[in-house]
């Protein structure tokens, strides 16, 4: 079997049918031309959610979840275009059980893959530069332009602790844990854990709860809407608060948390993706090509006007004293501070919110461009939508989304 065959020959097929029939052909493409699988041949049986615990590269590999088998495909698709000699650090990264390693390495295979089925060429990954340091890909365009594109992922809030996150999962699994056959659980959280939580003792408190409510009761002030019982806690920081809703149907299996509500906030999605375009825009000192930084959002509420403000600076509203106004925007951005335009060996930031290889087919990436750059980069055949300053003022043009481009479903991976 060719393959081509592993590419598109298995999504009509059952999915341990599917899995074991791909395991058989990597093995035999391995033994051909040392093909290199980011996941384990194994059987699949978990049909479950992810907990709150397990890394996403476990989940994505021990799922047996028809969505999670095409998920791996698409990716040994990718890596099947990766330059072979890179390839097994690749890997080793993709199966990281730090999310953050993961994340950085599957959005560096989805920008590859881009670049890919664009007919761009990767000349090198990691070209070596003087000074020691390596910026991800040198690239040529289908003209023959070579430029360097750095990838980056733009992480939380600025200033988050990555302890308290971890802690805060291991309180999630903790109450996910609790068996309530009744009720789905509806947590509301303040703070963040400044030391461990005591998980076993939170999980039997809300267990407790749990067994001393009446579902008779709870059914009657639900359908009344009268306030039910609360469990509350509170330990190094943090407040909970749960409520319960009363099932449909009783002693059905599954994870206790039916909701969260995430404390409120002042959210500031654009500073995660400055920061991170500052970071690399001086990493490689003067280049001799155009530099382009490729950026990954991961704040929940990121969108498209949050990189925007984040390279040109925030937007603001100047009002006169016989009550004119006019929009302006701040000198805030990565592009240009009080002083005027800053990072001009910056010719362009490649920027997505949220994208994985789970979702690329509802995610839409934008090459915006510098209007101060150095090494300038103009009209590179992407395919995304472009941004670009003309006349003073930011011009959008639409372009294909990547379900398009990578030749996916908009339901990707349904």
């Amino acid at each position: 079997m060719s393959r081509d065959d592993l590419r598109v020959g298995l999504s009509p097929l059952p999915i341990r049918m599917r899995d074991l029939l791909c395991g058989l052909l990597k093995r035999s493409l391995r033994k051909r031309d040392a093909f290199v699988s980011a996941f384990d041949d194994i059987e699949r049986t978990d049909i479950e959610p992810a907990s709150h615990l397990i890394s996403r590269a476990d989940y994505l590999n021990a799922s047996a979840r028809p969505e999670a088998a095409r998920v791996r495909i698409f990716v040994d698709q990718l890596l099947d275009q990766y330059p072979a000699a890179k390839r097994d650090d690749l890997v080793r990264r993709i199966r990281s059980r730090d999310d953050s390693h993961h994340r950085s390495a599957c959005f560096e295979l989805l920008l590859h893959g881009l670049l890919v089925a664009r007919d761009f060429t990767v000349v090198e990954v990691e070209p070596p530069l003087p000074g020691g340091r390596s910026p991800d890909f040198l690239v040529a365009a289908p003209d023959g332009r070579e430029f360097f594109l750095e990838a980056t992922v733009a992480e939380g809030e600025i200033g988050a602790d990555p302890g308290a996150d971890r802690r805060m999962r291991d309180v999630l699994q903790a109450i996910d844990q609790v068996e309530s056959p009744d009720f789905f659980l509806n947590l509301h959280h303040r703070g963040a854990p400044a030391q461990p939580v005591r998980c076993r003792h939170l999980r039997t408190q809300v267990q407790r709860f749990v067994n001393g409510l009446d579902y008779e009761s709870a059914v009657a002030d639900f359908a009344e809407q009268r306030p039910g019982q609360v469990f509350n806690f509170e330990e190094h920081g943090l407040t909970l608060r749960i409520t319960v809703v009363p099932k449909h149907l009783r002693q059905a299996s599954g994870r206790a948390i039916g909701g969260r509500i995430l404390p409120g906030g002042v959210v500031q999605p654009h500073l995660p993706i400055k920061a991170a375009v500052e970071s690399k825009a001086s990493r490689y000192g003067q280049l001799d090509r155009p530099y382009i930084i490729a950026v990954c959002a991961l704040e929940t509420f990121a969108n498209a006007d949050s990189a925007i403000d984040a390279l040109f600076g925030t937007e603001a509203v100047i009002v006169t004293e016989n009550g004119d106004h006019r929009l302006v925007r701040n000198c805030d951005g990565a592009w240009r501070g009080s002083k005027g335009p800053i990072h001009t060996r910056v010719s362009a930031v490649l920027s997505a919110e949220r994208l994985t290889p789970w979702d690329v087919g509802q995610r839409q990436m934008r090459l915006i461009h510098n209007p101060w750059a150095a090494r300038p980069l103009s009209n590179l055949p992407l395919g995304v939508e472009v941004c670009e300053v003309v006349e003073d003022r930011l011009k959008k043009v639409p372009g294909l989304s990547l379900a398009e481009i990578f030749g996916l479903s908009s339901h990707w991976p349904e």
